[in-house]
């Protein structure tokens, strides 16, 4: 078991560091495989909590305050809704809701459409709305912020800037959550310290060899993996 959620958070840390983004997409699917939703999002929560800290130090000049904050405001308000969810849903229905956003995001990503570009601040506070639900219910903020961030039209840098600025203090304030209702068990925090060499040295490498790779082939081969997860995630649940 501490094997997999070590491999699993080298692996996810790589993909953020080459990719800006994808660290709860692909630890959570896995980690909730092998345990359960609830189990899984508060260890999840910790490791991005990390993992985007170290990103917010290392771009800390390329993000947008203003867009930050904006997000933020929306996200506050689709937090506790998640958490309500995360305690009342069976994780049968979780696991395949779950599959299911997977799924249909890594087909979207496959796609890549060309995204209009949204200039109302209302998107920015829908995005972190939408974002927030997904973050307190399955650790996975990323799919309503990538697709705001791509309509921006941000640098590479702002854009890694912006959403590591965003998921660091969303997440901080789903880890206080998960501590208030008593999900972060001794065992949880255990399993976090045991992740978090791993966590680090995939993150460094990450970011080292992102120029070394072509940012959009290897966000489909991404993509690809975790659509097959995310099918994984669905039959399981309907054979829970």
């Amino acid at each position: 078991m501490e094997l997999l959620i070590v491999i699993t958070t080298f692996v996810a840390a790589f993909v953020q560091g080459v990719s800006g983004f994808g660290f709860a997409l692909v630890a959570m699917p896995i980690l909730s495989g092998l345990t359960s939703i609830q189990t899984a999002a508060p260890l999840v929560a910790l490791t991005t909590l990390t993992n985007n800290l170290l990103l917010c130090i290392y771009y800390r000049q390329s993000f947008d305050q203003n867009v930050v904050k904006n997000l933020l405001l929306g996200s506050v308000l689709g937090i506790p809704i998640g958490f309500l969810a995360l305690n009342y849903l069976p994780t049968a229905l979780m696991l395949i809701a779950l599959g299911i956003l997977i799924v249909t995001y890594s087909l979207y990503s496959l796609v890549s459409p060309v995204v209009p570009v949204l200039k109302s601040r209302l998107w920015a506070y829908g995005a972190g709305f939408s974002s927030g639900i997904l973050l307190g219910c399955f650790n996975l903020p990323g799919p309503p912020i990538i697709l705001y961030g791509s309509s921006q039209r941000w640098s590479q840098e702002r854009f890694k800037g912006n959403l590591s600025s965003f998921f660091w203090i969303s997440v901080a304030i789903v880890v206080v959550g998960h501590g208030l209702q008593q999900r972060i068990s001794a065992d949880i925090i255990r399993q976090f310290l045991i992740a978090v060499p791993s966590l680090m040295l995939g993150l460094c490498l990450g970011v080292a060899l992102a120029k070394q790779f072509n940012p959009n082939v290897f966000r489909k081969i991404v993509t690809i993996l975790l659509s097959i997860i995310g099918v994984r995630l669905i039959i399981s649940g309907f054979y829970l």
